[in-house]
């Protein structure tokens, strides 16, 4: 056996694999640290070429967003789940992000405006929050719109 492959087995032998439930949403288990927070409509996953699937935040990406963005949400009199569920139900933009991962943007035409990055977790079945922040609108002349409310 060389090495690749006896590290190979190794790994998948000792990694976790979180099964994909019939509802989309996470194991019983890990319940507890995830809040549902919207979904990701089949009309707008057809037109991105994406899966059609709830839209999850866990309680260790709520601490992030407060940590890293705690000045911008005190700003403007948000908490991070207050921030993210604000996103998430009034999105009006979608760009591709890094990788797998989704920017959903509420533009508001200003100088700055809002936006939650999310990967949908293929094991796991749904869309996972990852972080939420204040962007300038330049940041977006780079991206990739792939969706846009009309």
């Amino acid at each position: 056996m060389n090495w690749v492959s006896f590290v190979t087995k190794l790994f998948i032998k000792n990694t976790k694999v979180m099964k994909k439930t019939p509802t989309n949403r996470p194991r019983i288990e890990d319940q507890k640290h995830y809040k549902k927070i919207g979904k990701l409509k089949k009309t707008i996953a057809d037109q991105i070429g994406r899966e059609t699937a709830d839209i999850y935040v866990c309680e260790s990406h709520l601490k992030h967003i407060f940590n890293r963005h705690e000045a911008e949400l005190a700003s403007v009199g948000l908490t991070p789940q207050m921030f993210v569920d604000l996103v998430v139900i009034n999105f009006n933009r979608i760009y591709k992000g890094v990788g797998n991962s989704l920017l959903l943007v509420l533009w508001n035409g200003k100088p700055k405006t809002t936006a939650i990055e999310m990967n949908y977790a293929l094991q796991k079945g749904f869309y996972e929050i990852k972080t939420a922040t204040v962007m300038r609108k330049d940041f977006f002349d780079k991206k990739t719109l792939l969706w846009k409310k009309k």
